[in-house]
């Protein structure tokens, strides 16, 4: 497909493979391949372009998934969901291009050797986890960042201040957030809260911790993100720009994605 223009694109960014119910203490009534089949349906019924996997620090079920999306021109950021040694969570995607492999080297590299308990948090600080996933030309975000384990949560505001990190999970829209816990989360994001302040503007974006097909189709588990045409490089370079290039669902018309 070519495309010329650029254009706000659907994009799911902290979406799980099938194995993922288990972190919550489930069974799994899919098989991984109807699973998958499933969330291609989603895909296709709400126009999502792209999908970042984000398992619990294990990258088992994105080549399935990730063959699957490509046969049907979606492209998937490969990736995983972390967390610091201060336990605050965030999900690190790659480009589209990296193997299951190089995943799990990464994750090597970021001091998470245990893949069969994804929940450990890594032996890296947040700063040094932001610090290394730019390295290996990754992105990271702060993921639920109001809810346990976020990193406003929390109330970590030297990660908050880092230039380096260009985007935070909210679980809905802005306005949403106002009066909560005294008003605290909508001044922060607004650059009011003077120990929270940042140079630059953080990205908000909506991201689900999806862990069935269906949740795909809620309004929280996507944002657009404008881009010529759907790649890693795009998606990254989007993030300088935020304030023109990155939205919520909730921000612009449901028509606003189709071309006219």
């Amino acid at each position: 497909m070519e495309y010329t223009q650029a254009k706000f694109w659907k994009c799911a960014l902290q979406v799980n493979p099938s194995g993922y119910i288990k972190y919550r203490g489930q069974e799994q009534a899919l098989s991984e391949s109807d699973y998958n089949q499933k969330l291609l349906e989603v895909c296709v019924q709400e126009n999502i372009k792209v999908l970042g996997i984000a398992d619990h620090g294990n990258v088992d079920g994105v080549d399935a998934i990730r063959d699957l999306m490509k046969a049907h021109d979606i492209v998937v950021f490969p990736g995983f969901e972390i967390a610091s040694s201060e336990k605050v969570h965030f999900v690190c995607l790659f480009s589209e291009e990296t193997t299951s492999k190089q995943l799990e080297r990464y994750l090597g590299n970021l001091k998470l050797l245990d893949t069969d308990n994804g929940v450990r948090p890594s032996k890296l600080s947040a700063e040094q986890l932001i610090t290394e996933v730019i390295a290996m030309d990754g992105f990271i975000y702060a993921a639920h960042c109001t809810s346990n384990n976020g990193l406003l949560k929390n109330r970590f505001n030297h990660i908050w201040q880092l230039s380096s990190l260009k985007a935070a999970q909210i679980p809905a829209t802005l306005s949403a957030l106002e009066g909560v816990e005294d008003d605290f989360y909508r001044k922060v994001i607004l650059n009011k809260n003077i120990d929270y302040q940042r140079e630059n503007k953080i990205a908000l974006i909506n991201a689900q911790d999806v862990e069935a097909p269906e949740t795909l189709a809620n309004l929280s588990a996507s944002c657009r993100i404008k881009m010529t045409i759907p790649s890693f490089a795009s998606f990254k370079q989007a993030f300088l720009d935020p304030e023109s290039r990155v939205r919520l669902n909730s921000d612009i018309p449901e028509n606003f994605w189709h071309p006219s």
